[in-house]
């Protein structure tokens, strides 16, 4: 890619797969938003087959959280495990292993703890932005 006089950039998988989810909810919303608003527009004709669409996009963005949760509910005990067999490792280790180890665990539990994070960031993010337009179309 060098050659080519381009540029790599390398970001972890689990970082990539997490945006990737986030902008496809994300764009899921902007559509969803923008059918209602089509909505309000159409004729009486219309609005059965918009809101059959809205309906639609919304099951698909309940399905995409849903399995958000279970993505991190699957990682949360992944984790655990992982700590858990780490424990038990550092609990018979010695010396510089021992210190190895607990690193990792230290390692594990802070990387866990920034990807939870990112995640209910994004989750934030959405809901504000769904509480933001409900309270501009109250005040309107």
């Amino acid at each position: 890619m060098e050659l080519l006089g381009g540029v790599v950039f390398r970001s972890a998988r689990t970082n990539v797969e997490q945006d990737q989810r986030a902008r496809e909810e994300a764009h899921l919303r902007s559509e969803i938003e923008a059918l209602k608003a089509e909505h309000a527009r159409a004729h009486a004709e219309r609005k059965a087959k918009l809101q059959a669409k809205i309906d639609d996009l919304n099951a698909r963005l309940e399905k995409k959280v849903e399995e958000q949760k279970a993505r991190s509910e699957q990682k949360r005990r992944e984790i655990e495990a992982k700590l858990k067999a780490l424990q038990e490792k550092a609990a018979k280790a010695q010396g510089d292993a021992k210190a190895a180890i607990n690193a990792r665990i230290t390692q594990l539990r802070e990387e866990y703890e920034r990807s939870e994070t990112k995640v209910r960031s994004a989750a934030a993010a959405g809901l504000r932005k769904t509480a933001d337009e409900i309270e501009g179309k109250k005040a309107v």
